[in-house]
């Protein structure tokens, strides 16, 4: 019996998952319920030490502004992220975005008293900023995010890849039934924000790699 699995990505970003899936007869229901939108922002940086990414759409907001660049080391959350750098930039440090806390104390580590430019989200949670001290973070808003009230369909499983995307589906579905929902989410963040509308069942998947998650859902869905 075919069983569905929804994803809060846009399909295009879920086109490996859906068809490792295929092959268990499980169909993809994908679509993001945020939307993201960039911030003007002088392309004069600040001076620091480091510029560090934690999403893919911050990357991709920050450098199709050309912002000029002062040799500055470069760090990712994860290889997600980092890859949405390599086209503009080298990375220097990759983290693991489904352990923030760990990447958070790593980056720390390895840069010791260096100072660090955060673009980001204007309402960032800011979770690898908290491993510093205040005084080696600039923050540096460069997009928005904007959490639509949309109606989801009921699925056998539901994998949400933010915590905006986690507020926008209970903001528009408020008669689903948490406690009766199986959930996948990308990383800690994430997660937490599930266990804040009494989400029972979430489960993590090893890396953000299209096989790992697809394996979770598969797990959480057949066992």
């Amino acid at each position: 019996m075919k069983q569905t699995v929804f994803i809060s990505r846009n399909p295009a970003d879920c086109a490996a998952i859906a068809e490792l899936l295929k092959q268990h007869t499980i169909n993809v229901s994908a679509h993001s319920l945020i939307e993201t939108i960039g911030i003007p922002f002088d392309n004069n940086l600040p001076i620091t030490d480091w510029i560090f990414f934690s999403s893919s759409n911050a990357a991709r907001f920050f450098f199709e502004k050309n912002p000029n660049l002062l040799g500055q080391k470069i760090g990712a959350i994860g290889e997600a992220t980092a890859d949405a750098i390599r086209p503009f930039h080298s990375v220097d440090f990759v983290g693991d975005s489904s352990d923030i806390t760990d990447s958070a104390y790593r980056f720390a580590d390895a840069i010791g008293s260096s100072t660090v430019l955060f673009p980001g989200a204007a309402n960032s949670l800011k979770h690898i900023q908290s491993a510093l001290p205040a005084e080696q973070v600039i923050d540096f808003p460069v997009y928005k995010t904007i959490e639509h009230r949309e109606p989801v369909a009921v699925c056998d499983a539901y994998v949400f890849s933010s915590p905006s995307n986690v507020r926008a589906f209970f903001k528009g579905n408020p008669h689903a039934l948490p406690a009766d929902m199986k959930c996948i989410a990308f990383g800690e963040a994430t997660r937490d924000e599930l266990k804040q509308y009494a989400v029972q069942h979430i489960h993590i998947p090893p890396s953000l790699e299209a096989h790992s998650i697809a394996d979770t859902i598969i797990h959480v869905l057949r066992g």
